[in-house]
């Protein structure tokens, strides 16, 4: 004969009252008053804008970036590699 499955423990209502009561305090909190922000940011002066040569240059010098993404995809080989070993044992 087969033992009785035991029945789970149910969740107290307590946790349901307490996310309810959690839920209905943050619902009634007041919104922030985004337009008083966004007024204040435009009296700021403008970012100081910064010459994209150099950085262009840069980007020439890497390449298409496979330098950088050469060994990434090596070890993402060489992991998969392992993995199916191991899956084979």
């Amino acid at each position: 004969m087969m033992p009785l499955a035991q029945p789970r423990p149910r969740r107290t209502p307590r946790a349901l009252l307490a996310g309810l009561i959690g839920l209905a305090v943050t619902a009634c909190a007041p919104l922030p008053d985004i337009a008083a922000r966004t007024n204040t940011q435009t009296t700021a002066p403008p970012p100081v804008l910064v010459p994209l040569g150099g950085i262009l240059a840069q980007a020439d010098a890497v390449g298409s970036g496979a330098g950088a993404i050469d060994p990434v995809n090596a070890r993402a080989a060489r992991l998969r590699a392992r993995a199916a070993a191991l899956r084979s044992q």
